[in-house]
């Protein structure tokens, strides 16, 4: 409950009123799953002897994407306002910034849902495609050595700008946060990453110990400010309280090395390989989540594990 009278916010509670409904189009027939396809061409070229390249173009989209739709309300429904980001030297600019485009639901129809879940498409365009491209070399040299590198780099495109438009209620999230929703003007975004990935081995003649090592470098987490903003913030450009109220609040996004020792020992017939594994070598620190809330705004998580060894044995006979 929530709002200077509490109100209820779903006002069909203690009703019998289904609070799931289903378009019998997405029930049956053909085509109307979530699809995705995938088109990928590639290229190999050995450069000098033992030593290769190759590159490959990555393409995948979706489509068939299902929506949920209050039809107690409609886009007339909803009115717009904007909020002023605090001022931080850790924001974009030094913050101070609006950010626009903002929904609330009008009061008379707050808390009032029949939801339908139906084909997005019905709607406007659903985008969610990733473009991408790999790069890599491999070289066996002469002394047995193996040295391999490659760079992976792409973007993933998600736009349900149309679709905002004419069901702003509506909130899609995906595993990197929402990019939809009424307090989410995100409609559009561009997610970049890039990986990186090299390894290498030798083994030392006559003391058969091989050597090896990896390098993995990936982007870091995508970076949320969710940042919770008070009723009194929003009623200058609202021009009325929130609809649950004037005590409501609402949350706006404001914007490896691996070393391995090796030795081999035979007896017999049976060969024995004693593994040193050294994990993180370089003892970095890196940061693999923190959080979004403004509140403690990018205050780390949790880090990349922390240097340590492992010894093993593998028997071959």
């Amino acid at each position: 409950m929530n709002g200077e009278c509490g109100a209820v916010a779903n006002r069909n509670f203690g009703t019998a009123v289904a609070e799931q409904n289903f378009d019998p189009e997405i029930l049956n027939g053909w085509g109307k799953r979530i699809y995705n396809w995938e088109f990928t061409a590639g290229v190999q070229r050995q450069i000098v002897p033992r030593v290769s390249v190759d590159f490959t173009y990555f393409r995948r989209w979706y489509g068939n994407f299902n929506i949920i739709d209050n039809r107690a309300v409609t886009a007339a429904d909803f009115s717009p306002f904007s909020i002023t980001a605090p001022s931080d030297p850790r924001l974009p600019n030094g913050g101070g910034f609006v950010v626009p485009d903002l929904y609330d639901v009008s009061q008379a129809k707050f808390g009032i849902t029949d939801n339908i879940t139906t084909l997005a498409k019905n709607y406007g365009k659903e985008v969610r495609m990733w473009n991408g491209f790999a790069i890599g070399a491999s070289a066996r040299l002469l002394n047995g050595a193996l040295l391999q590198a490659g760079l992976d780099k792409g973007t993933l495109t998600q736009d349900v700008c149309e679709i905002r438009a004419k069901v702003p209620e509506w909130t899609i999230t995906d595993v990197l946060g929402p990019y939809a929703g009424p307090t989410t003007p995100y409609c559009h975004t561009e997610q970049p990453t890039t990986q990186f990935k090299a390894l290498g081995s030798y083994t030392v003649p006559r003391l058969e110990l091989q050597v090896s090592s990896t390098l993995q470098s990936l982007s870091g987490p995508e970076i949320f400010a969710n940042y919770v903003v008070p009723n009194a913030q929003v009623v200058p450009t609202l021009g009325r309280n929130l609809a649950a109220g004037r005590g409501a609040t609402v949350t706006v996004n404001l914007v490896k090395l691996d070393l391995r020792l090796a030795r081999a020992v035979r007896v017999g017939r049976t060969r024995a390989t004693f593994n040193l594994d050294l994990y993180n070598a370089l003892n970095v620190s890196t940061v693999l989540t923190m959080s979004n809330a403004y509140a403690t705004w990018q205050r780390p998580q949790s880090i990349i594990l922390a240097r340590f060894a492992k010894i093993g044995v593998q028997f071959d006979f």
